[in-house]
This record gives structure tokens, C-alpha cells and sequence, in this order.
């Protein structure tokens, strides 16, 4: 089944468990979750957040959907946790089964960000007082790890009022209706399945809520630069310069503009932009030894990279400069001594270049003792 498929088809899956296999975990590389089936079953799950037919009847399915993200998240290289897992729990808590509680624990213990990031509140969410009656009678505080140093957070730290507040906060954050939801979220949406037009359709709309406050700006660029536009994002950090008063915040911003003009394959606008830090690096010298004396040098560098075939002399005076930068600090990643030694390479600076290959093996050597 395609995704395109699946809100004509939607009663149908509920109610055909042959067709859920269309919907398991299939561990693979390149794909949503690293899951065959994730992006699928996200469309699936996205469709069931506005479906107004759900009833007790479709617990089973919900259940089913949610150990598949279970399995996704556990399974995941980077770890993370989706949307995917939040909604279909989010449906699940609204029966409010005790029953779901050691399906809610897995999804919890699922990996790292699950440990952190999923609500502690959907253990409770069948309500506090037969929550607790069924970890008592079900021994939970003793034989299960996640149980047994919650017994004290669980009886105490959670109230009627504060389960009222979070149930209402994830109506909001998953509406029923798709009238209803916010443009942020239908551009999320819209970038995860590469609706890519949709996308900017809605930032377009986004920009008109939004309108001209300045405090807005950040949410712009991020966005802007996220689809590719960007124009759009040279704008937002632009207006953003009269309002820096400290260096440091005046620097990072201007690495930022140059950044989103190597993307834009600009190399003369990206060095004028980072010409721009010159100035106010005299007025601190906290960027030697911070990780902002890196990335100046490793902007300067991928200016080298990608200006060397259509003008040398900017990319050796950006090499030039990142080399005097990294001269005068230690604060730098085997990463950007690979692209040094990749800049002096190609430039033809025989000695940088023996100079930068001795300085990778010695990083090399001393992450690796690190690791031993």
C-alpha cells in the first residue's frame, strides 16, 4: 500500500489485520526511522490523529502501531524520538487503560531520548490512583528496572490538576481536526514526506502570521534555510545585525550569513561576510580558545575547497587565514585538520600539506588512545 493510499483506506486497515504488515518495523538504511515502513506508518498514524471514528474497537491496532514504534526506536542508530510515537501513545492514553502502562514503560526504556523525552505522564494517563494500584498489584516497583525508583515521583509529584493540564496541552499539540493544527507542525509534516512545494506554501503563510515582529526572526531563518530558500534566510539574519551589541554574537552571526552563502555556491559573498568578523576579533580573544576560533576556521577552509577551480587567489587568501587562525590556537577537530591538509594539498603547499598530515595522525592517535 502506498501512502497516498492510506486515508481512502483507512477503515479498511483498522479493520483488516492482513493488511497491517504493510506497517511493521523493516529495519533499513536511508529511510524514515531507518524503517521501511516508518515513513509509511507515520502517514497511517497522522490519519488516525484526525480520525473521528476511533473507538475502543481499534485499541488492538493502536497497540499494534505503537510496539512497531517501539521497535523503530529501539532499533534506531541515532536513537531520536518521533512524532510517530508520541501521537499513537497520545491515542492510546486517551482510553485510559492501565493496561497500556507496561506498553507506555517500553516505550519509555525504547532508548535514550524516549528516556527523557516521552512523557512519564502516559504511565499515569489511565488516571494516578488506578495507575498505582496496578504497578502495586502487578509488583512492578520490584521486579521491572524503570519501576523501581519511581515509586516516590509517582505517588507524589503528579496531581488530578497537573494530568488535566498535560492531557489538555497534547490536544493542542495533536488536534483532532486538521483545521486546527499549527503551520509549524504541517511544515514539519510536509518536509518529512518531501512535499517540498506544500512546504514553502506554508512557510509563506507562516511569514504572513507571523507578520514583521523582529522576536520571530530566528523561527524564520531556521525554516527558510531548512527548505532552501535561501534568499529568505539572508534576509531574517540581516536584520538581525543591528541588534547585536556583543562581538561574539556579532561573529557567530556573520559565520551564520556565510554559511548560508556557500550554500548558495557565493564564495566572494561568503568571504566578505567572514571579512566582517576581522574587526571585532580584536576586541576579545575568548575565540581562540572557544569553538568559535573552529568554525571561523573551517569556514574559511570550505570557502578555500569550493573557490579553488573558479578563483585561486580567494581561495588561497581564505586558506592563508585559516591557517594563521589555527597557528594561533589549539581548539581544533581532526575535521578541520583534514580539510587543511585537503586545502594545502591542493594549492601545492608541500610543506602545510606535510605540516597538516602530521598534525591528522597525531589527532588520530589521540582520539584513538580515548577509546582503548
Amino acid at each position: 500500500m502506498e501512502i497516498h493510499e492510506i486515508p481512502e483506506q483507512l477503515s479498511l486497515i483498522k479493520h483488516s489485520k492482513n493488511l497491517w504488515s504493510s506497517f511493521t518495523y523493516s529495519k533499513c538504511k536511508d529511510a524514515y526511522g531507518y524503517d521501511k515502513n516508518g515513513l509509511k506508518r507515520y502517514a497511517l498514524i497522522i490519519q488516525l490523529q484526525y480520525d473521528q471514528t476511533v473507538t475502543e474497537a481499534d485499541k488492538e491496532f493502536l497497540h499494534y502501531l505503537m510496539s512497531q514504534e517501539i521497535e523503530m526506536h529501539k532499533s534506531h542508530p541515532y536513537q531520536g524520538f518521533h512524532e510517530s510515537m508520541d501521537i499513537v501513545a497520545y491515542l492510546l492514553a486517551k482510553f485510559k487503560d492501565v493496561n497500556h502502562i507496561r506498553l507506555f514503560e517500553q516505550a519509555k526504556l525504547s532508548n535514550f531520548d524516549t528516556y527523557y523525552g516521552f512523557d512519564t505522564e502516559y504511565i499515569i494517563s489511565a488516571g494516578i490512583e488506578e495507575a498505582i494500584t496496578y504497578i502495586e498489584e502487578n509488583d512492578l516497583y520490584r521486579i521491572s528496572s524503570f519501576f523501581q525508583d519511581k515509586k516516590e515521583e509517582l505517588e507524589t509529584m503528579y496531581t488530578a490538576e497537573h494530568m488535566e493540564r498535560w492531557f489538555q496541552a497534547k490536544e493542542r499539540n495533536y488536534p483532532a481536526n486538521l483545521e486546527d493544527e499549527s503551520l509549524i507542525t504541517l511544515m514539519d509534516r510536509a518536509i518529512d514526506f518531501s512535499n517540498m512545494e506544500q512546504a514553502r506554501g506554508l512557510l509563506e503563510k507562516l511569514e504572513e502570521q507571523l507578520g514583521s515582529d523582529k522576536r520571530n526572526n530566528s523561527l524564520l531563518y531556521h525554516r527558510a534555510k531548512e527548505l532552501g530558500e535561501y534568499d529568505k534566510a539572508l534576509h531574517y539574519l540581516t536584520q538581525e545585525i543591528p541588534e547585536q551589541e556583543d562581538s561574539f554574537d556579532k561573529v557567530f552571526l556573520w559565520l551564520k550569513i556565510a554559511e548560508i552563502h556557500l550554500l548558495k555556491q557565493d564564495w566572494v559573498q561568503a568571504f566578505a561576510s567572514v571579512k566582517q568578523c576581522e574587526p571585532e576579533l580584536k576586541l576579545f580573544s575568548s575565540w581562540r580558545s572557544a569553538g568559535l576560533g573552529t568554525s571561523l576556521s573551517e569556514t574559511l577552509l570550505d570557502i578555500s575547497l569550493m573557490a579553488k577551480d573558479s578563483d585561486e587567489s580567494l581561495a588561497r587568501e581564505a586558506y592563508c587565514w585559516a591557517d594563521q587562525m589555527l597557528k594561533s590556537t589549539n581548539n581544533y577537530s581532526s575535521n578541520v585538520l583534514r580539510k587543511a591538509h585537503q586545502c594545502a594539498k591542493l594549492l601545492q603547499l608541500k610543506q602545510d600539506k606535510r605540516l597538516y598530515s602530521r598534525k591528522v595522525a597525531i589527532e588520530a592517535r589521540r582520539i584513538n588512545r580515548m577509546f582503548r
